[in-house]
């Protein structure tokens, strides 16, 4: 079969599901990302992964553009016609299942996280849950990674239940993510992803306020991209200010993090909510312990006081007692953490077992 992966980012689409792009083509299938250019673009033509590249205005709410990026997909699908399409992320998900609608291809969406969009009450969220109502009534199903995000979608009468289905994440391959226990001189929390406030950067520099004055030689990094097209990004001056007042070591971005996992006593991400955190699966993979949140797509990897510990969301106090409350554990009951941390991935979260889902479906859709 012919079948096409649509996103709003090459880098997200490589890093996230390249083995399920190989796995596809192993098993005789063609397969086409269609994405934005950008850094890991000419990282496809290595798999022999046809590349298609479209123009997407992730967080802009010009409706022309938008009407364009229908037209353009529209074009794309009719040309190339696919016997199948994956959407992933809410523009592509959104104008692609109506281009996908209009052409009479079937198709799959991949809601991967809600976005501030979704999240935020107004006029622009109620358009958002219309436009996603009428965008998948043609879709095959709507696949979520976490069952909050399924049961809100069913409570807003966006699709119904029997059209639904939760995957546990994009996976995570434990062959590269793998323990690689390495003694620390110091103690250190590393924050990894976008620093956007709503991550939980607030809340981690606070507490990383409160607990530097009595542990002094504690560690509090960050990496990840700074000045995001996001209303909640962090501006670069704001982390320079952090540095300059000692309280953050920013180490920059990376694509490549299993050494800065490595090098990490703890790893910590204080988010509002995510779809399922690929950070933490990762760490986890890696048998490092974790602190993060008691909110959907956080809790579903972390389990309290056996992988990790799960603070309140948006408590300073909370944050900070549960990062002293790892600090002061020994190192033996931080290793033991860690371990039952890679026990739950690889149960429910290793890619072979999410890669087997695509594979199942695709079986199911075409036997007929």
């Amino acid at each position: 079969m012919k079948i096409a992966f649509i996103g709003n980012s090459s880098l997200t689409m490589h890093n996230f599901r390249i083995n399920l792009l190989k796995d596809m083509i192993k098993t005789g299938h063609k397969v086409i990302v269609i994405a934005p250019k950008d850094s890991d673009t000419t990282a496809f033509k290595s798999q022999k992964i046809r590349f298609i590249p479209i123009e997407v205005d992730c967080k802009g709410m010009n409706p022309f553009h938008d009407i364009k990026l229908i037209f353009q997909l529209r074009k794309i699908y009719l040309h190339e016609k696919f016997d199948f399409i994956f959407h992933y992320t809410i523009k592509p998900v959104i104008y692609g299942s109506i281009a996908a609608s209009l052409v009479n291809i079937p198709h799959i969406s991949v809601i991967t996280g809600l976005g501030y969009t979704f999240l935020n009450e107004g006029f622009i969220n109620k358009l958002t849950i219309k436009l996603y109502r009428f965008s998948q009534i043609k879709t095959k199903e709507l696949w979520f990674l976490n069952n909050d995000d399924r049961n809100l979608f069913v409570d807003k009468n966006i699709i119904k239940i029997e059209k639904s289905k939760v995957i546990n994440g994009e996976g995570v391959n434990l062959k590269i993510f793998h323990p690689q226990h390495k003694f620390h001189l110091k103690f250190s929390f590393l924050f990894i992803g976008r620093v956007l406030w709503d991550k939980g950067i607030g809340e981690y520099v606070a507490a990383a306020k409160i607990l530097r004055n009595k542990y002094p030689d504690v560690e509090f990094q960050i990496l990840g991209a700074l000045g995001a097209a996001n209303p909640a990004a962090i501006s670069p001056e704001c982390m320079d200010d952090w540095e300059d007042e000692g309280i953050i070591t920013y180490l920059g971005e990376t694509s490549k993090v299993v050494p800065y996992i490595l090098n990490a006593s703890c790893i910590i991400l204080p988010s509002y909510r995510e779809g399922i955190s690929r950070v933490l699966l990762e760490a986890a993979a890696m048998e490092k312990p974790i602190v993060t949140t008691n909110v959907t797509g956080c809790r579903d990897i972390v389990k309290h006081n056996y992988s990790g510990y799960l603070c309140e969301s948006k408590d300073v106090n909370s944050l900070a007692h549960y990062m002293e409350k790892m600090m002061l554990l020994s190192d033996d009951e931080r290793l033991e953490m860690g371990r039952n941390g890679r026990k739950i991935v690889n149960e429910k979260f290793d890619e072979k077992i999410i890669i087997k889902e695509y594979h199942d479906k695709l079986f199911e859709i075409f036997k007929k």
